[in-house]
């Protein structure tokens, strides 16, 4: 009996390993900003590479442009993503005061084509994004 929990247990862990490295892998590719809650938002593209960066620019209603990139590393189990800025742009004006840690709560949809991503410094604030078809 104590081999049968033990292959049980086994599975379990293969299994969640499985799991956690389908969702990483469905982060990989570039997404398509499709809306934000409230709506302060006009466009925006975010991409995630294999070898741990990504890049996100967003467009803000009142025509100024905002970008950071970075090293990323997502933790499926609580069900979050950090981006690490390394270059932070903000056009007209460089924003330094902005922290260089980014941590972003995020629920990705069955299909994996959809992923809504929260900003813990931003309360309320949410973008909803798309999967760009490769």
């Amino acid at each position: 009996m104590k081999n049968v929990y033990f292959l049980l247990f086994i599975l379990t862990l293969v299994s969640c390993s499985n799991e956690d490295q389908l969702t990483k892998n469905a982060f990989i590719g570039t997404w398509h900003l499709v809306s934000t809650q409230p709506n302060i938002m006009d466009k925006g593209v975010l991409m995630y590479s294999q070898d741990g960066q990504m890049t996100a620019i967003l467009n803000k209603k009142d025509k100024s442009i905002i970008g950071y990139c970075g090293k990323y590393e997502i933790n499926t189990k609580l069900s979050f993503v950090t981006h690490y800025r390394d270059f932070y742009a903000s056009l007209p004006e460089a924003n330094d005061s902005t922290p260089p840690v980014y941590i972003r709560d995020f629920e990705l949809s069955a299909d994996k084509k959809t992923l809504i991503l929260r900003p813990r410094e931003e309360a309320g604030l949410s973008l909803t994004w798309k999967k760009v078809s490769q």
